[in-house]
């Protein structure tokens, strides 16, 4: 991986920062390093960083930065608010006015050594991005990149003439996750390119916006085709139908731009689009005069890793899931029989039993069609959540965070509920299954 890079010592006056650096999510080109240094200032916190490198020196405990060669100087690839913050203090660059004040004095010495900075030289671009990846973009221990930043990340090099095999190469991931970050990013763009108010774009251009719940809504069965949307992956295009547009920009505003409390990434169809057109408010009203209608609520809150949502719409009647398993596999489809008649809130403890059963077996049943147990390891609920975690099994990083804060927030609910070690109550429950609902609806 490091074949052609070297070492050296490289005047700070020499190293740009650079316009295509992933942490800058903005739909404005920042050509100038000025315009760059607003951005850290306003986005990533760059005042903190100065203030740390003031106090504590040159930062020697980190890793060098990363340059490539251009024209008689170097760019910066990985490192760019350490050399930003290096310029800052030595001069070089100023911040902002409004943070001129905030930027502390440092001694000759400390200006002389900022003024220097080892460096390792990479050949090109295209050889750091693994490294890039590994780091911010994957399982590394770094600030990751964020959803935005990723994913144009990805969009960026394919604009630049890089193919889906050399993206999967570069990011360290399959082809697969490649087209769906990709499809992703085309989602936000289209977003974008609706009609907002002057206060809705500038939500929706915040660098820290997150996107997710439109998109992991839309991976739910049956709701694109409900919205008229489709993907074609092989082009790399979302299309859209006639009303589809208005329909989307419906999603993205009562799940992105304005949330609607109690509304989330696995909200129901119904739930989403009850206020939509002109026929929703006779809707509502004869929704609210059925039977019953305000007590078939769920009595689950939305529990981590659901992106601020709550129980679908087919779990409204205290059901632990109601829909019907299309995976080819027995097991999987008679639990998800049973769990669509349990009521929870009268049998919590079997609907915990239930629940471990249904995410144990089904990801058991991932991990065997990827034939990822090399090992031969005995797979209960955590091996299967520690498994699924690895390499060794290829899931979307959006499916294994949801499995991640499952492993961290519910895993040992339903562990000590299942085995008797404590009393199961239907709200833990109902957290629970909120947390993996959709990752259920998707593989099982």
């Amino acid at each position: 991986m490091f074949a052609g890079f070297k070492y050296e010592t490289i005047d700070l006056k020499n190293i740009m920062l650079d316009e295509r650096n992933p942490r800058i999510v903005s739909q404005t080109p920042l050509t100038k390093e000025s315009q760059i240094i607003a951005y850290l200032y306003d986005n990533e916190d760059l005042e903190t960083f100065v203030k740390k490198i003031a106090q504590d020196g040159k930062n020697l405990g980190a890793e060098r930065p990363y340059v490539v060669k251009k024209g008689n100087g170097y760019v910066v690839i990985e490192g760019n608010t350490r050399i930003a913050a290096y310029k800052i203090l030595t001069g070089i660059l100023s911040p902002p006015q409004e943070y001129h004040a905030s930027v502390p004095a440092i001694p000759e010495k400390t200006a002389v050594s900022l003024s220097k900075v080892d460096c390792s030289v990479a050949p090109n671009r295209d050889a750091l991005m693994p490294i890039m990846a590994s780091a911010h973009f994957g399982a590394g221990d770094k600030s990751k990149w964020g959803y935005l930043g990723s994913r144009k990340a990805v969009y960026d090099e394919l604009k630049s003439g890089k193919t889906v095999p050399k993206l999967s190469k570069l990011f360290h991931v399959s082809q697969a996750e490649i087209r769906e970050l990709i499809i992703e990013y085309e989602l936000y763009l289209k977003a974008l390119s609706l009609s907002w108010t002057k206060q809705e774009k500038e939500i929706l251009l915040r660098p820290n916006l997150a996107f997710n719940p439109p998109v992991r809504f839309l991976q739910t069965s049956g709701h694109k085709d409900k919205m008229g949307i489709s993907y074609d992956t092989g082009n790399l295009k979302v299309l859209f139908d006639a009303d589809a547009k208005k329909k989307f920009k419906h999603l993205v505003k009562k799940l992105v731009v304005s949330p609607t409390k109690g509304l989330g990434a696995t909200a129901s169809y119904e739930a989403v689009f009850d206020d939509y057109g002109p026929s929703s408010a006779s809707a509502k009203a004869k929704a609210g005069a059925k039977k019953g209608s305000a007590s078939n609520t769920s009595g689950g809150t939305s529990g981590a890793g659901n992106a601020g949502g709550k129980a679908t719409g087919a779990a409204i009647k205290n059901t632990l899931f109601n829909y019907t398993a299309t995976v080819n596999n027995a097991l999987i489809k008679q639990l998800l029989k049973e769990a669509k008649e349990l009521k929870c809130n009268k049998f919590p403890s079997a609907g915990t039993f239930l629940l471990r059963n249904i995410v144990e077996s089904l990801l058991t049943h991932i991990i065997d069609a990827q034939m990822a147990n090399k090992k031969g390891l005995t797979l209960d609920l955590e091996s299967c959540l520690n498994l699924c975690a690895s390499n060794a099994v290829n899931l979307p990083n959006t499916d294994k965070k949801v499995l991640a804060e499952f492993r961290k927030h519910h895993l040992s609910y339903l562990n000590l509920g299942a085995h008797g070690n404590l009393v199961p109550n239907e709200t833990r429950l109902f957290m629970a299954r909120d947390a993996i609902d959709l990752f259920i609806k998707k593989y099982a």
